[in-house]
This record gives C-alpha cells, sequence and structure tokens, in this order.
C-alpha cells in the first residue's frame, strides 16, 4: 500500500497537477459529447486537451480512470446542489420539489457536463460486461427514500411504496434529461413547472 500513496502524492498533490486534472477532465467531457463513449480515444482528448496521451497517463491510469472520474466529478456537483436544495426547503413536498428542480437546474446551467457522463454511465461496462449504471447500489434514490419516507410518516404524502416512487421520480428526471439531448432549446424551468405538481400528486402531497 505505501508504494502506491507515493503514487497518489505524486499525482494529486500539487495545486499544478490538480489543475492539469481538472484540464484533462474538460477536455475529456467535450470529446465524449463530441465523438461518443467510443471516439473518446486517448489521442483524441489528449489533442482536445493540448496535452500528450504521456502526460494523461501520468495523471489518470487509462481511459478508464479518466471517464470514471468524469462522473464522479459531474454526479458529485449534481448532489452538492440537490442537497443545498433540498435543506433549504421548509416542508417536505417543498424538498422533494427543490431535489427535481435542482437536478433539472444543474441540466439546463451544465448541459454538456451532464450529457457527458450519462453517456459514460451507459456505454461504460466492467469486465464482467455491466454496464456503469447498474454497479452501483440505492445511492442515486437515497435521498429521493429519505424524503418520501419522513413525509409519509408526517403526512404530508399518501401512504405510498416509498422505493417504487423513489424509481419512477428518478426516471421522471431522466426522460427531462432525454427530451433536452433531443431538443436543446427545451425550456427546463418550464418543464419542471409542469412535471413536480404531477409528482406532488402522484405521491398524495397535502
Amino acid at each position: 500500500m505505501q508504494s502506491d500513496s507515493g503514487s497518489v502524492g505524486r499525482r494529486s498533490g500539487t495545486f499544478i497537477e490538480a489543475a492539469r486534472r481538472a484540464q484533462i477532465i474538460e477536455a475529456a467531457i467535450i470529446a465524449v459529447n463530441e465523438h461518443g463513449y467510443a471516439g473518446a480515444s486517448l489521442s483524441v482528448i489528449a489533442a482536445r486537451a493540448e496535452t500528450s496521451k504521456s502526460v494523461i497517463s501520468y495523471h489518470f491510469d487509462g481511459k478508464e480512470e479518466l471517464l470514471a472520474q468524469v462522473v464522479e466529478q459531474v454526479y458529485g456537483e449534481v448532489g452538492e446542489l440537490i442537497v443545498a436544495a433540498v435543506d433549504a426547503a421548509d416542508d417536505w413536498p417543498g424538498k422533494l420539489a427543490a431535489y427535481v428542480r435542482a437536478e433539472l437546474g444543474y441540466v439546463r446551467d451544465h448541459r454538456e457536463r451532464i450529457l457527458a457522463a450519462n453517456e459514460i454511465v451507459i456505454s461504460h461496462r466492467d469486465a464482467d460486461g455491466t454496464p456503469l449504471y447498474l454497479q452501483g447500489g440505492d445511492e442515486e434514490t437515497a435521498l429521493l427514500e429519505h424524503i418520501l419516507q419522513r413525509g409519509r410518516r408526517a403526512k404530508a404524502f399518501a401512504p405510498l411504496d416509498v422505493k417504487v416512487a423513489a424509481v419512477t421520480i428518478v426516471h421522471a428526471i431522466d426522460g427531462a434529461i432525454t427530451e433536452s439531448q433531443r431538443d436543446p432549446g427545451l425550456d427546463l424551468d418550464r418543464y419542471g413547472d409542469r412535471l413536480i405538481p404531477l409528482l406532488l400528486r402522484a405521491v398524495g402531497a397535502a
């Protein structure tokens, strides 16, 4: 383990190296959106970053790790935005609405980032052939389930299957993202204004 820690420290220990990693990740996002997952080779990403493949290999253990870092960073940004919005809401229906609006807001403001991350999640497979989007646990729905569970206990929502409701809401948001990919001019604020009342009615919001 100590031999590995030297490598990690070398890669992440300075501001310059952190800036270089961030630059490479941004180049990878552009490359994935322009060429797709399969076409976003290290050569293509290096050209976008105006650097060399060897520099990328210094910072990342290959294309798979680099693109996994894209997903981790983008989804981390989305998660932070959602948590802040939910924490700021006063009641459980408001928290559910804030969750949806925050995620749609991120897609509105960072469309290229979320599209690249979703392309990677759909396309990447591990050694056993399992897609990346099937490799996680319940992290994606954990906060939604918490909101729904607490709202149900507070009688702000009707009795419901929390897991089914959370998954349904996630897919409803994913549908909005798909529509924004099909129509780059889609007004996601307006979409949210129509989606949120539907979801609140579906969970029996008081």
